[in-house]
């Protein structure tokens, strides 16, 4: 995963998403992470069993003491002073030790792959604890390669990108490596300098991501962004960043429908961003969303309600997937949207974050 990131690149890019579409809503129209973007990415799998499976807290917290043998009320030890289970979540650091002590293969990985997981796709914003939830998709070894977890990570991903633009919302969490890379292979502007790799290598491992400071530093730099953002022009744009079939070997990214990490469903629509699979933007028509749902300023209780039947539409996916010859034709020109799309756009959103005024402090 990526050694260093830009969080005022990270916080510049999060102001403009928008989660009914799960889309960036950026001066020249809409542009989002996709499953073949997560494919070139991190090389996991995006295709496969949907992550579906949920559990009531208390399932959860019983196993994670079947996972490490004892109570998990009880202080971890050592050089830790917190109780093993608290607020929802599991000690990290403690687990991979225990895992490692249980001197059970099985076990032993599980906790590894746990802690791996919690601390790079499933990130959340303690520092040293992982959710649960995780261990559900761990259980059966057997199972592991069956569950798409690109899919999952991405809806994870989602979900807090949506939290974190609540006005009562604190920090970022989710795959940021993800999100850093992904803005790194398609806006030029903000990219530092690239290894050469393998085709077959996760994309997120080339970039040398440069520690930067923080504080004073930190804040004048997304005042650049911001306005360098404000400023940016659909030609700026590298709309297909793995070449003009960049997603053809992965025709999941052409999926249309909610897609779920347990009990986190969100929506997923490539029809909104046709250019990013070198088709002509079109307005697109209105996309599948949740029953109900409830995003207060506050970020700790922001719910999604879906209704069950769209659970079966991943299934279903050659009757829930994009013709992209039927919706629109490939671009002459990487940009190129129909005449009525701008104004379509324009009503819908706001082009600028800063105000046309507002100065840029100065490093």
């Amino acid at each position: 995963m990526m050694q260093h990131l830009d969080m005022a690149l990270l916080s510049a890019f999060v102001e403009r998403w928008q989660p009914d579409t799960n889309t960036f809503h950026m001066p020249f129209g809409e542009i989002s992470i996709l499953l073949h973007d997560v494919h070139h990415i991190l090389r996991i799998a995006v295709d496969g069993e949907l992550m579906g499976d949920e559990a009531s807290p208390d399932t959860l917290k019983s196993d994670m003491g079947g996972l490490v043998r004892l109570s998990v009320d009880a202080q971890v030890g050592g050089k830790w002073k917190s109780k093993w289970y608290d607020n929802g979540a599991m000690h990290a650091e403690g687990l991979l030790v225990s895992g490692g002590e249980l001197k059970i293969k099985e076990m032993e990985v599980q906790c590894y792959l746990f802690v791996l997981l919690g601390s790079t796709l499933f990130v959340d914003k303690s520092r040293d604890r992982i959710r649960p939830v995780i261990n559900l998709f761990l259980k059966d070894h057997l199972q592991l390669t069956d569950y798409a977890w690109g899919a999952g990570a991405l809806a994870y991903l989602y979900r807090q990108l949506g939290v974190a633009i609540r006005a009562g919302s604190k920090g970022l969490c989710g795959c940021l490596t993800l999100l850093q890379a992904w803005i790194y292979e398609y806006f030029p502007l903000f990219r530092p300098s690239q290894l050469p790799q393998s085709p077959d290598a996760p994309r997120a491992s080339s970039w040398i991501s440069p520690r930067l400071p923080g504080g004073d530093e930190a804040r004048q730099r997304l005042a650049r962004y911001q306005q360098l953002l404000d400023e940016l022009s659909a030609d700026d744009v590298t709309w297909t960043p793995y070449g003009r079939d960049g997603h053809t070997d992965i025709p999941r990214s052409l999926y249309t429908g909610p897609i779920r990490f347990s009990d986190i469903a969100e929506g997923y629509d490539p029809a909104r961003c046709l250019r990013q699979f070198r088709y002509r933007q079109i307005i697109p028509r209105a996309m599948t969303v949740p029953h109900d749902q409830y995003r207060p300023a506050s970020d700790s209780s922001y719910i999604v309600f879906w209704d069950p039947w769209v659970n079966q539409l991943w299934d279903n996916v050659a009757a829930h997937r994009l013709d992209l010859n039927f919706a629109s034709r490939p671009c002459e020109h990487p940009s190129e949207i129909v005449e009525e799309y701008v104004d379509w756009f324009l009503i819908r959103s706001h082009p600028r974050i800063t105000h046309p005024t507002d100065g840029v402090p100065q490093p």
